[in-house]
């Protein structure tokens, strides 16, 4: 075999090799990180109070990969107000809320669960419609907007996940694990989402290395001997 390599787009072809290789590994190591942190079991707490009346939201959420709504109620734990989900829904469209001052009226809430701080409102995300109980944020702040004003100064800057809740799909009610209870902050951007960036990562390092190879090989500089006599 002989091979004459450009120098200048030689030297380009391995930069961007090293660079591609660097994105995919970098999104390896975050697939693992997360993937060990899902693995991890949370210190887990309980939340026990009254539900307070009128406080039920449906609050949009992204979960394993599908659209989502979460039914959110506010439970008057004593010390403070806690928001807390009780019910996800895989649906596109917003549920309608139970609203009014009857609306989980005399309810008691207990629950095992962790306490998160819920992300960021997304820049693309969609406005709030908060005399529908519709948010397409999870904002502690923006939530207790629709709580009694002598509650909203209690309310607790962190949601309560609870370890499991009523999943409802195509119609269909069972029990099943919250995906938000994990120790994971990022909810939006699961694990198997930064694999398929690292196999993209790769993918285009070898497929810039084949074109490389290629293109050297049209240009006479790329010669396999016992292939080429014939």
């Amino acid at each position: 075999m002989t091979f004459r390599p450009f120098p200048i787009l030689t030297l380009f072809t391995i930069a961007s090799l090293i660079i591609l290789v660097m994105l995919g590994n970098w999104q390896y190591g975050r697939f693992s990180e997360k993937m060990a942190l899902d693995e991890t079991e949370p210190n887990w707490q309980t939340l026990s109070g009254r539900v307070v009346p009128g406080s039920e939201a449906m609050v949009y959420a992204y979960a394993d990969g599908a659209a989502s709504w979460r039914r959110v109620v506010a439970v008057d734990a004593g010390d403070n107000v806690v928001f807390t989900t009780i019910e996800l829904l895989y649906q596109v469209e917003p549920p309608v809320p139970c609203q009014g001052p009857d609306c989980g009226a005399n309810l008691n809430f207990t629950a095992q669960g962790i306490y998160k701080t819920p992300g960021n409102r997304n820049v693309f995300a969609s406005p709030d419609k908060p005399a529908a109980g519709v948010f397409y944020a999870y904002s502690i702040k923006d939530l207790s907007n629709i709580l009694p004003s002598t509650m909203a100064d209690r309310v607790s800057p962190e949601a309560f996940e609870p370890q499991t809740l009523r999943l409802v799909e195509n119609g269909r009610a069972m029990a099943g694990r919250n995906p938000f209870a994990r120790l994971r902050m990022d909810d939006d951007l699961p694990p198997q989402r930064h694999f398929g960036y690292a196999i993209t990562w790769w993918g285009l390092a070898l497929a810039l290395l084949g074109v490389y190879l290629a293109f050297h090989y049209q240009k006479g500089r790329l010669r396999f001997r016992g292939r080429d006599a014939e």
